[in-house]
């Protein structure tokens, strides 16, 4: 099965090499830039290639004889921690453990290896010694500092705080913020475990200001306004959410209607309406709409919709003093009276007969059916009078011509 590679940098948090035992096919192991203070737990890791410890806190050098198991570990990085400086450190440990072939990224030599393997008595004692010797000053610069870490080991610590250093960020202008950042960063330290989470805590601190600062300008966020007052008292406008809206009070002079483009997506179980005498308000995701009407209207007789297609909220507002408005009268039919005019009724399935009075058929007399008051002379149709012509006397009538009509 293929290794695995475990990698932990620029995270100054472990200060303690555990958990990791089961890792049976792990080949490298990357702790650089913690606050790892002894080498150790790590026999288990049975396949184990590569160990990188730079920039540790590592003093306790004999802790690197636990590794002496992990035949495989082939190369090793330590530099960067306060057994480096140590006298012979490089044959300590090349001694100590013959399976690494580099140390710090230098290749170890068999005759460095036989010479150190030689002296490994001797050296061991005196890697003993430094150590002790590390610990003690550590411990008297700790307590003369007053359990705080210093640059100069004679330095007094300052007995009281300023009122600054008091005080939380929160409550601090951004100027007197800037001061106390500036003042963090020049100030002299040791460069010990405590100082390098301080370190990383001021840095987490001041990355999640920034962050938060450009999350508010990305969300437009606007601050929370539970109270939106003047001085005098008097309700403002307001629309955070930047939603469209249009308010109608001319259509009807005894209500006022209001609808609001509310985005559809949003659920109507989130959205809250308060309607008073003097403004209606509406909250919907943290977000505030205001606006004060100029007319008072009634509460209680007011009403809510909400399209369900489109989002908008209509709200139907009556005002307080009503204004009696005669009807308008209009005597022109309207366009459904008009049209109820042209509808065909169905016809009956039953046949329908004309009903005559049986007494009267007999004396039927279709000459009087027309009534013409007005007494008329009878119309004679005129008739034409043709004249025969007269035959002169001269006339021969030659029977070979066709006659003319």
């Amino acid at each position: 099965s293929s290794g695995i590679n475990a990698e932990c940098p620029l995270r100054p948090g472990i200060d303690k090499i555990e958990n990791v035992g089961k890792l049976k096919q792990l080949e490298y192991l990357n702790l650089a830039l913690n606050n790892v203070a002894k080498v150790e737990n790590l026999e288990k890791c049975e396949n184990l290639k590569k160990l990188d410890l730079t920039v540790n806190f590592i003093a306790e050098l004999t802790s690197i004889e636990s590794l002496q198991s992990n035949e495989f570990l082939q190369e090793m990085y330590m530099t960067g921690n306060p057994c480096a400086k140590f006298d012979n450190y490089r044959e300590y440990v090349i001694a100590t453990l013959p399976q690494v072939e580099r140390l710090d990224g230098i290749e170890v030599t068999n005759t460095e290896r036989l010479e150190a393997m030689q002296s490994l008595k001797s050296i061991r004692e005196s890697i003993v010694w430094q150590q002790k010797d590390y610990f003690i000053k550590q411990q008297k610069t700790k307590e003369g500092a007053g359990g705080r870490w210093y640059t100069d080991i004679g330095a007094e610590a300052p007995e009281t705080a300023t009122i600054e250093e008091l005080k939380p960020d929160s409550e601090l202008t951004p100027e007197e913020i800037k001061q106390k950042n500036d003042a963090f960063w020049k100030s002299p330290a040791e460069n010990t475990p405590e100082t390098r989470k301080a370190i990383h805590k001021k840095l987490e601190e001041e990355k999640a200001a920034v962050e938060e600062q450009r999350k508010g300008i990305r969300t437009n966020k606007v601050p929370k306004r539970e109270t939106v007052l003047e001085r005098e008292g008097k309700r403002l406008n307001l629309n955070q959410a930047k939603w469209p809206f249009k308010l109608d009070d001319s259509t009807n002079e005894n209500s006022v209607k209001l609808e609001v483009s509310i985005p559809k997506y949003l659920s109507t179980h989130s959205v809250d309406v308060d309607v008073q005498p003097t403004y209606v308000k509406i909250v919907a995701e943290n977000r505030h709409f205001q606006l004060v009407l100029n007319d008072e209207i009634c509460p209680d007789k007011s009403s809510c919709q909400r399209s369900q297609m489109t989002g908008i909220l209509v709200l139907t507002m009556p005002t307080a003093k009503q204004t009696i408005v005669p009807e308008k009268v209009n005597n022109k039919p309207s366009f459904r009276d008009e049209n109820s005019k042209l509808v065909k009724k169905k016809p009956s399935k039953t046949t329908g007969y004309l009903e005559v009075d049986p007494s009267k058929k007999s004396n039927l007399d279709f000459s009087n059916i027309v009534n013409d008051s007005s007494k008329s002379k009878p119309i004679v149709a005129k008739r034409t009078v043709v004249k025969e012509k007269v035959v002169s006397a001269d006339f021969v009538d030659d029977l070979d011509v066709p006659p003319l009509f």
